[in-house]
């Protein structure tokens, strides 16, 4: 039996229910991005305002991408569950928050006028690092981006998460409050998010730059929780947890932290009732999440697939790779200035932990996605403070010999090819696989600007990584990582 509003009576005993009364739901909430991260995470924040007595919340959720999660969500009349595992423990829920699910190739009218809509006083955003056009090495608007380009030619038939975002802010009463929250893996992304709306918008409608300078809050955010993706007997694991088919299940860790500057236009959701933290700067969540959590993950990605480990717990449980991580840890965290008061050793002991789940079948190819969009913001300004002050990260420089050589190469040690799944990638394949000699090939990838910058690094450094990628090439991976 699917779930359903007229199905819940039929969950198992011991799966928490809405508590409140759906039909009076408002819609108060935009997201883009229905993705699991934001059902399991920013998602629950609002149904936990919302069972503390505000009906305001209801949340819109928008698929920019593909369509299968918003049939899931209707078919289902748009609830789905979260199940916690940590070991052998777990523990299940049913979600109400969501009122609404678009894809919006085939709902722009609906996605645009939600947006519109003064009854709408906070849009979420959650559509990864490279949903927001933004080119890797200047940070600035990728003009060159094609959706982008599609956009400016067609305001009112928008593809890409800025155009979308300009026609709905355009339509807009005069003076109606808007925040419109990101919660996406970039430093300062409330300070990014601005910066290219407004480049996009001032290519398109200089009047409409200005409004959203002055009308439009645009807070930082930091967001922390692992959630894999769904996979087939995920689904089938949650179903007997369930006692329902629930085509929308999530099953993730049990930790969660949500860390949002408070600084809105209007009227937000009780986020706090649900533990997010509220805060005059975000800066220091941010950078410390980033290379720490971010930064380590994708070397555990890298590692693991060219290992042969296909899930994080597994990399983990491995000696080298386990060892490595911690070591890239390290690196980083001497990078870092974490918040007056924070107790980092204990987060990076709980960070360990959390890899380490064994519950969670969370995959090294997924955080190996999308890596020239990831690397330049998880570890290369670390690299560039470190190298700039003439100090060696061993650890961190070999994990970006891994990475290159992950691409250069497109095979496990083991000879087993891997699925590259990253669209930026393709130039700078091409310009590792055409060096004849590693010290080539490290110029020629330090030199890839999309990703690396125009500034030059400095030599020594060059010619470690050089070094690096001859005993990758010569010995594979797990000999690096072992040094």
């Amino acid at each position: 039996m699917r779930l359903a509003q007229r199905t819940l009576c039929g969950a198992r005993d011991g799966v928490r229910l809405p508590g409140y009364d759906r039909g009076g739901l408002a819609r108060g909430i935009v997201h883009i991005g229905l993705g699991a991260f934001h059902r399991a995470h920013q998602a629950l924040y609002t149904e936990a305002a919302i069972c503390n007595g505000d009906a305001r919340w209801g949340i819109v959720g928008v698929s920019l991408r593909e369509p299968r999660m918003a049939r899931a969500l209707v078919a289902q009349d748009h609830l789905y569950s979260v199940t916690e595992r940590e070991g052998a423990a777990a523990t299940t829920r049913i979600v109400g928050a969501v009122v609404q699910a678009l894809y919006a190739p085939h709902a722009l009218a609906q996605v645009i006028g939600a947006l519109a809509d003064p009854g709408i006083l906070v849009v979420t955003c959650t559509v990864t690092e490279k949903g927001y056009s933004q080119h890797p090495s200047t940070s600035d608007l990728d003009t060159a981006d094609a959706d982008i380009r599609h956009d400016l030619a067609h305001p009112e038939a928008p593809r890409s998460t800025l155009g979308v975002l300009a026609a709905g802010i355009r339509r807009r009463p005069a003076g109606a409050p808007l925040s419109i929250v990101c919660c996406d893996n970039m430093a300062g992304n409330g300070d990014t998010l601005p910066k290219l709306l407004t480049q996009y918008a001032e290519l398109a409608d200089p009047a409409l730059a200005r409004r959203i300078r002055d009308e439009i809050a645009l807070p930082n955010s930091m967001v922390d929780r692992i959630v894999p993706a769904s996979t087939p007997a995920s689904l089938d694991w949650a179903q007997q947890r369930l006692g329902l088919r629930d085509e929308a299940a999530i099953v993730c860790e049990s930790f969660t932290q949500w860390v949002i500057e408070d600084r809105f236009a209007g009227p937000r959701p009780a986020w706090e009732a649900g533990g997010a933290l509220l805060t005059g700067d975000v800066r220091p969540y941010q950078a410390m999440k980033l290379r720490l959590l971010n930064g380590t993950h994708s070397v555990i990605a890298y590692a693991g697939q060219l290992c042969g480990f296909d899930s994080v717990a597994a990399a983990m449980a491995d000696p080298v790779v386990g060892a490595f991580a911690r070591g890239v840890m390290e690196d980083l965290r001497a990078t870092v200035q974490a918040p007056a008061g924070y107790d980092v050793s204990r987060y990076c002991h709980a960070l360990l932990q959390r890899f380490s789940n064994a519950a969670l079948e969370h995959r090294t190819a997924q955080i190996a996605m999308d890596g020239t969009q990831k690397v330049p913001v998880r570890w290369l300004p670390a690299l560039r403070e470190s190298v700039s002050a003439v100090i060696e990260r061993p650890h961190l420089e070999r994990a970006l010999a891994t990475w290159l050589h992950y691409l250069r190469s497109g095979c496990s040690d083991s000879g087993q090819p891997l699925a590259i799944g990253d669209a930026g990638a393709e130039a700078l394949v091409a310009r590792l696989r055409a060096a004849d000699s590693d010290l080539q090939a490290a110029h020629q990838a330090l030199g890839h600007a999309p990703v690396f910058g125009a500034e030059p690094w400095p030599q020594p450094f060059v010619q470690r990584l050089a070094g690096h990628l001859a005993v990758l090439r010569q010995r594979g991976a797990a000999a690096l990582l072992s040094l």
